[in-house]
This record gives C-alpha cells, structure tokens and sequence, in this order.
C-alpha cells in the first residue's frame, strides 16, 4: 500500500501573492488631475443644469404669449427636470461619501 500524498501545495514561479493587492492612492502618479477632472465636471454640470433651468423658465414664460401652451407645459417640465439635475450634481460629493463610509 502507498503512503498518503503530501497536502501542502507544490511552489511554481507563478504563485502570485494576493495579500499584496490592495487600493494605494499613493501608487497613482499625479492624482490631483483626478480632482480637477471631477471638479471640471461638476463645475458644467451645474453650468447645463442652470442653463436648462433658465430655458424652462424663458419657455414656461413665452409659451402663453404666443397661445403655445404646449411650450409653457414643457418648459414647466423642463424646469422640475433641470432642478432635480442641479439639486443632484449639487449635492455629488455628499452622495459618493454617503456610498464610500465605511
């Protein structure tokens, strides 16, 4: 009869230690333009949510003047849309830091 095999795994060269991997912000070259980056996008997100505001508005205003009042209805949506937007990309860092609490 033969012996049991032994139950400790063989070592190859390409073992590869997990322990070793893990999130470094620090092992990223030149992390400050990722937050210019988010910055930058925040800074036109708000820049589009304002301006889809501001035409909702012009839209919500003019419609009746010229008895579309289709116009006026979408301009009252495009408002409570663009609102939304901005109260969303607004409030972004509050919301990533909600999900990112440990």
């Amino acid at each position: 009869m033969q012996a049991p095999a032994d139950p400790t795994p063989i070592s190859t060269p390409f073992d590869f230690d997990w322990e070793q991997i893990r999130p470094d912000p620090d092992a990223v070259p030149k992390t400050g333009i990722f937050y210019d980056m988010a910055n930058a996008l925040l800074f036109l997100g708000v820049i589009a949510a304002l301006s889809g505001l501001l035409a909702g508005a012009i839209a919500f205003g003019v419609g009746p003047v010229f008895g579309a009042h289709i116009i006026s209805d979408r301009g009252k949506s495009m408002m409570w849309k663009a609102g939304l937007v901005a109260v969303i990309v607004g409030s972004a860092t509050t919301i990533v830091s909600v999900l990112l609490a440990k």
